[in-house]
């Protein structure tokens, strides 16, 4: 019967010639011819080959066959018998049997006696020999003995048995499946015979699911003297140990597990990460781990080859199907039976690239997936993404395999049908777990594959819009095919809405005007859903695109509300535009601010939300109501932290720009503006520019950075921007600037256009722009002092209605300026009471500065100090250097440069007082709303505790801070303590 051997059982490592295999081991090592990592774990294999010689060279031949997956060590065995059977006097005979030569009749057998000495007269009966059996097979191949080649093998095989009465020899066959089919036939001829000559035969072959030869295999395994030892994968020490004499490293057993988890135990995939790693001119042998690389991936591309085109095949489909893997679908892939894709997957774990079906490393899996033959791919990729889809798999899982290789296959209009239902579905879905990348992927494939041409206009609007949250740039490019349709063919599609906003955005007025002149005139005939989204689309005008608007004037009436949006998405777009426009046209009443909360609570930011949830933000804005924008709009940006959607961060970032620059918090304003533009690019905002355009010109001139506010303002500014409510905040922002580099022309003329506008438009909004107070300042520097309280009266008038509102604490502060100096004091107050509340410390520091002077004028002097000391320490707290220069005459010809770079010195952590950080919290709130010149009692109210408290709380601050009155506390230092 045949000897079996595990080498992987330890029970089995103890043979009876223990002794001698010890001492061989050791003369292994010695000699230096094999690294005894190669036979790492392969004693009881080295063990059965030194009997089998022992006993041949006894006079009784023995056979021993090598079996294993690929890349487990057959040949390093044998290799090792060969210097084994040289070492001790005998005659190794190596064959290595080739796939490329199976075709070559005696191929094999030639190998065989071309390795023995053969003195003349043999060597030339074995040509004559080779000769005829080589002509007794021409044309056929031979897979079984015949007469004629019985007799030739016969005196082959004299040959052979002649020599080996001289010595001991030994016939290694590597890779014997490869072996052309009438060597098989002969080897197995001698095989037979072995057994009363000195000759031993040790034959290699690799496990394979489909064997060449399965009667060859089947002859040799039922010889009663047969030696099998099985050659399998490493266990976690055994590679520890190859990895400690390889690498020269301390035996970790953490190290040996990770190259373990890697290779599988396969000693050739093993071999190849040791060479991965040698490669790495960084790797340091104290500290090894992993290093997957090319030597890796051709070791999976051999083990794989050498296994089989099924084990090919096999680990192909194992792929494609990825964590979907399983028997039920491997059968349908295959096309065979369970039976048979059991023992792949068996094989494939065995060979050590996967793991339970599901390969072991992703390199392994990307390696085999570039091996699969282009042509096949992309049927192969159907065929998985088909099979999914059938047994229930998610959409997004079956447009994995539907992405690249799919379209260069031609698909039947079913085929095709099907995909683009699945793409579609599966980009819905991505969108609605914030994956934008990947669903403008499968748009993209879903656009190309589909044949239909109206369903191919609406993924082709989807992926716009789509685009647009990522790169506005990239999604004008599809203008060009969206507007083709719309201006050859009836308007039935409900994009309208969406392209005509694309446009405008871009610049592309005119296109846009003659897309809506065509809407109206059929306006009759639209269906309902273009018609909803055509009202929708001229209340979203007023309020953004107010001069498009004006040609094409929405209904202001309450059927409107009634008859507007038809779906779900249409009545949120529905709800933020008409708060938007009822806050820019003067109705930002209680009521309506609610419903803009309301909106911000129930809706995330997504593709659908976006839009509405920034046009609710805007309206907060510009009713004056910063607190709650600003704390909305951080949350936001917070929610969208890790979302790959440049377009939504530069719509929020901009957002919160304009909230700091109302809140005098300067610095913030310029760095949120510039990553609102760096984001998506000027190109990718189009008119849209003017937004963060305008609050960065409007920060740097707060800050006395005249240059930089010069230098954004000869940028060009496309002409279609001036038609819009950007336009608007821009125009608002050059007359800032004009004011504050002393050209009064220059900025009413900007005040009166801003304000012609917005009257015409409908938007005279104090939130929006309090033109009437900049026209008021640039008045007086002209010295027309009544054109100004006439311009202020009306604007005072206008704000009856809300009186405590941050415009109306700027508005006060100009109504101060234009009436008689005894009233000034009491208006400036008011003012600043009001803008202190409302967080501006901007607007506080320059109206702080005018009570100062005022009270100056009136002779005041005591007043006009600790006026001029609040609004100092306001102003440095924010930067503003025009405002300090005001304060401080001696310094008003320093470049304003050179007066920021003060105030920021001044207001730098590096001269906050360590005693700071020992203020408690309530001690630091305390602190910071003293040092920006709050009373106890205003301190009191804020913080909701006695006056008592405050003063305790004062005493203590002065102590830790070292300081002797409120006025030299450091408002710099002190202000992130407080909250706004």
């Amino acid at each position: 019967m045949p000897v079996w051997l595990d080498l992987n059982s330890r029970d089995q490592l103890v043979k009876k010639r223990k002794h001698a295999v010890t001492s061989g081991f050791v003369r292994i090592a010695q000699r230096g011819l094999f690294s005894l990592a190669l036979l790492v774990e392969r004693m009881g294999g080295i063990s059965a080959l030194y009997e089998l010689i022992s006993d041949a060279k006894a006079g009784c031949g023995k056979i021993a066959v090598v079996s294993g997956v690929a890349g487990s060590g057959k040949t390093a065995l044998l290799q090792e018998a060969a210097e084994c059977v040289a070492e001790r006097g005998s005659v190794p005979v190596t064959v290595t049997c080739s796939p490329l030569e199976r075709d070559v009749p005696l191929a094999v057998v030639r190998q065989l006696f071309d390795g023995l000495p053969l003195a003349p007269e043999p060597a030339r009966q074995l040509a004559d020999l080779l000769a005829e059996g080589v002509q007794t097979c021409v044309g056929e191949i031979v897979t079984a003995i015949t007469p004629a080649h019985a007799r030739i093998a016969e005196g082959l095989w004299g040959l052979l048995a002649a020599f080996s009465e001289r010595t001991h020899v030994v016939i290694l066959v590597d890779d014997v499946r490869n072996s052309d089919a009438l060597s098989l036939a002969y080897l197995l001829y001698f095989i037979r015979r072995v057994r009363t000559v000195r000759v031993s035969m040790v034959l290699s072959d690799t496990d394979d699911p489909q064997p060449r030869f399965p009667l060859f295999r089947a002859e040799i395994m039922r010889l009663p003297a047969l030696s099998h030892i099985r050659t399998g994968r490493l266990s976690p020490a055994g590679v520890t140990e190859v990895l400690a004499d390889r690498l020269g490293v301390d035996k970790d057993p953490l190290v040996g597990a990770e190259f373990h988890d890697i290779s599988g135990g396969s000693p050739a995939l093993l071999h190849a990460l040791l060479r991965d790693l040698a490669d790495m001119e960084s790797a340091v042998h104290e500290q090894c781990e992993p290093v997957v690389g090319g030597h890796f991936a051709q070791a999976v591309v051999t083990c794989l080859r050498r296994s089989g085109p099924k084990t090919v095949e096999a680990a192909q489909w194992v792929a494609l199907l990825g964590e979907s893997t399983c028997e039920e679908l491997l059968v349908e892939c295959l096309g065979t039976s369970p039976e048979f894709v059991q023992r792949l997957l068996r094989l494939l774990d065995a060979i050590g690239v996967t793991r339970g079906g599901r390969f072991r490393h992703s390199v392994a899996r990307a390696t085999v997936m570039e091996g699969i033959p282009e042509q096949n791919r992309a049927g192969m990729q159907l065929r998985v993404a088909r099979l999914l889809y059938d047994t229930g798999a998610p959409t997004t899982q079956v447009a994995g395999h539907l992405l690249g290789q799919v379209r260069q296959i031609e698909l039947c209009a079913e085929q095709a049908s099907w995909a683009v239902s699945v793409l579609r579905d599966a980009a819905d879905r991505a969108l609605g777990d914030n994956r934008v990348e990947q669903a403008i992927a499968w748009l993209r494939q879903a656009h190309q594959l589909c044949t239909d041409k109206t369903e191919g206009g609406a993924i082709l609007f989807h992926l716009a819009r789509v685009q647009w949250g990522r790169s506005p740039t990239a999604a004008v490019r599809y203008l060009d095919q969206m507007t083709k349709p719309f201006a050859q063919e009836r308007f039935g599609t409900p994009y309208t809405l969406l392209l005509v906003r694309y446009l405008l955005r871009s610049g592309r007025h005119q296109e846009a005007e003659g897309i809506l002149h065509r809407l109206h005139r059929e306006a009759d005939s639209l269906p309902e859903e273009v018609s909803a989204e055509l009202r929708l689309l001229e209340l979203w005008l007023a309020g953004s695109f107010p001069a498009v608007a004006e040609h094409f004037p929405y209904d202001h009436g309450p059927d409107v509300r009634r008859g507007g949006p038809v779906t779900g998405r249409d009545e949120l777009q529905w709800q933020a535009a008409r708060l938007l426009v009822g806050v820019l046209s003067g109705g930002a009443d209680s009521g309506l601010i609610s419903e803009v909360e309301q909106v911000l609570r129930l809706y995330q930011v997504a593709e659908a939300t976006v839009e509405p949830l920034v046009m609710g933000l805007s309206a907060l804005i510009f009713a004056d109501r910063l607190d709650s924008a600003g704390s909305w709009c951080t949350s936001l940006m917070d929610d969208i932290e890790t979302v790959d959607a440049p377009a939504w961060h530069a719509s929020l970032s901009a957002l919160r720009a304009e909230i700091a620059v109302r809140q005098g918090d300067l610095k913030g304003a310029v760095r949120f503006a510039e990553r609102a533009i760096d984001d998506i690019g000027a190109d990718g905002w189009g008119v849209e520019i003017g937004a963060p355009l305008s609050t960065l010109v409007l920060a740097h001139v707060a800050m006395g950075r005249m240059e930089e506010a010069d230098a954004l303002l000869q940028l060009p500014a496309a002409g279609p921007m001036h038609e819009s409510r950007y336009g608007l905040q821009y125009r608002y922002a050059r007359a800032h600037h004009h004011l504050a580099a002393d050209r009064p022309h220059a900025a009413l003329r900007d005040f009166y256009d801003c304000g012609a506008l917005m009257r015409r438009w409908n938007l005279d909004a104090p939130g929006l722009a309090l033109w009437r107070a900049g026209a008021a300042e640039a008045l007086l520097g002209l010295g027309d002092h009544a054109r100004a309280k006439s311009m202020m009266d009306e604007q005072w008038a206008l704000l009856a209605r809300n009186r405590t509102s941050r415009s109306a604490g700027i508005a006060l502060r100009m109504c101060a300026a234009v009436t008689r100096p005894e009233r000034r004091p009491a208006l400036l107050r008011q003012s600043a009471e009001i803008l202190q509340r409302c967080c501006d410390r901007y607007e506080l520091a320059k109206t702080l500065a005018d009570l100062a002077h005022a009270h100056e004028a009136l002779g005041e002097s005591a007043r006009a100090r600790h006026a001029s000391c609040k609004a100092l320490r306001f102003a440095q707290a924010c930067g503003a250097a025009g405002v300090v220069a005001r304060l401080r005459p001696a310094r008003t010809a320093e470049p304003a440069a050179e007066t920021h770079q003060q105030l920021e010195s001044e207001a730098s952590p590096a001269r906050q007082s360590e005693g700071i950080n020992e203020l408690s919290r309530a001690e630091g709130k305390v602190a910071a709303l003293a040092s920006m010149g709050y009373s106890n009692r205003e301190i009191g109210d804020r913080l909701h505790i006695t006056i008592s408290t405050v003063e305790q709380h004062l005493t203590r601050v002065y102590r830790k801070l070292n300081v002797n009155s409120r006025e030299d506390l450091p408002t710099a230092s002190l202000q992130p303590l407080v909250s706004y």
